[in-house]
């Protein structure tokens, strides 16, 4: 099993997390004493607004592998504001045709431009010889990883990407798929082993199983199939970074989000749903337990600590509907959970509300199982009914 240097050291999360930030502030504030030796008990227009660029959060969106390339591909279709896309894979015709602001084709001696022949440690082998590359390229605030596990480049390369994001400095976001127990347990096994070394450099991991979408609905195409999933991770990096990136009505803020990402101890955790209503009583309620029950995820609401509930209808969303969301998701969570609200206008919306929830606390058991190096608990997790 490949391990991308279990012995680095890495400074306190809560050290790490904001530097950058507090960094380019202080260096403008410095500039801005030197430049104004009169009237220093007031902060005018041109310096604020110089300030308001400063304090922008960047943010990058990594799709590592052919799954990751894939979905940052279709996430770039999207013209996402404030957030530059980056798809790193050993494949080198996969990567030409893929879509993203930016690409690195890694370990051209180790690969040759063709591929890691689904070993992970080929895929980590490649990120290591490019390493310095990779780190030069990551420079945000919050870095989001996207991959599928089980083959060779997502699962072997995504963990020193998270690595090199950390070391400069960012919140590591991961979203990775698991795959179908059909896959074969050799696949299983590369996936659990990819798990955890990316557990290990993650703030927080959104593990999105292929075997719940068989429960939730089997008789759909595969193609179809596959499709979906890949629309749940755009969707739900999407939704992260314009509630990081936007100014709402009610507004949510890059401490609010951090908080919900700090990693807890050894296991990273993470819950997000994402639903859409038409805004009558019932179904506002259905759809507001959805967002927060994400049959995806299957995780204990009850191990919630911590939740961000996001609200983005028209000016036509009311006060009742409102409190109707916040009510029906927070009577699903400890109450002594720790909760804050967004909400945000959008006259494009009509009648439609869109509703996210953010959690931390609960812990995937895939994520669990891998970081225990329990295979029996991994093992019956990808066979379970």
């Amino acid at each position: 099993m490949f391990n991308p240097d279990d012995n680095i050291k890495l400074l306190p999360n809560h050290l790490k997390i904001d530097s950058s930030v507090r960094s380019r502030f202080k260096q403008l504030s410095q500039a801005n004493k030197q430049l104004n030796t009169q009237d220093q008990n007031y902060d005018n227009d041109d310096y604020l607004a110089d300030l308001l660029n400063v304090l922008r959060i960047k943010s990058t969106v990594i799709g590592v592998g052919g799954s990751g390339n894939n979905t940052v591909s279709r996430l770039q279709e999207m013209e996402l504001n404030g957030t530059e896309t980056l798809n790193i894979n050993t494949d080198a015709h996969d990567l030409y045709y893929s879509n993203s602001d930016k690409k690195i084709l890694i370990g051209k001696e180790t690969c040759n431009g063709l591929g890691s022949g689904n070993n992970p440690c080929v895929g980590a082998e490649a990120a290591e010889e490019d390493s310095k590359r990779i780190a030069q390229s990551l420079e945000s605030d919050i870095t989001f990883i996207t991959c599928g596990l089980g083959g060779g480049t997502g699962t072997g390369a995504a963990p020193i990407i998270a690595r090199e994001a950390k070391n400069k400095g960012s919140i590591v976001v991961s979203f990775c798929t698991i795959p179908f127990n059909s896959e074969g347990i050799e696949r299983s096994g590369r996936a659990m082993g990819g798990l955890k070394n990316l557990a290990k450099f993650s703030d927080s991991i959104i593990t999105l199983p292929n075997n719940n979408l068989v429960k939730i609905a089997p008789n759909i195409p595969i193609l179809i199939g596959f499709k979906l999933m890949d629309e749940i991770l755009i969707r739900s990096i999407r939704e992260v970074v314009n509630l990081i990136n936007n100014c709402g009505l009610i507004n949510i803020d890059f401490a609010d989000v951090r908080k919900i990402f700090e990693k807890n101890k050894k296991y990273p955790s993470g819950l997000i749903g994402i639903t859409e209503s038409l805004g009558n009583e019932q179904d506002l309620t259905k759809k507001s337990k959805l967002a927060i029950h994400n049959p995806l995820l299957e995780l204990d609401t009850q191990q919630v600590d911590n939740c961000l509930i996001s609200v983005t209808g028209s000016h036509k969303l009311t006060l009742f509907k409102m409190d109707k969301i916040i009510s029906s998701i927070s009577n699903e969570l400890p109450t002594k959970v720790q909760l804050k609200v967004g909400a945000a206008m959008d006259p494009e919306f009509g009648r439609k509300i869109r509703i996210m929830a953010l959690g931390r606390g609960p812990i995937s058991p895939y994520i669990r199982a891998a970081l225990d190096n329990d295979d029996k608990l991994f093992n019956d997790l990808m066979i379970k009914k």
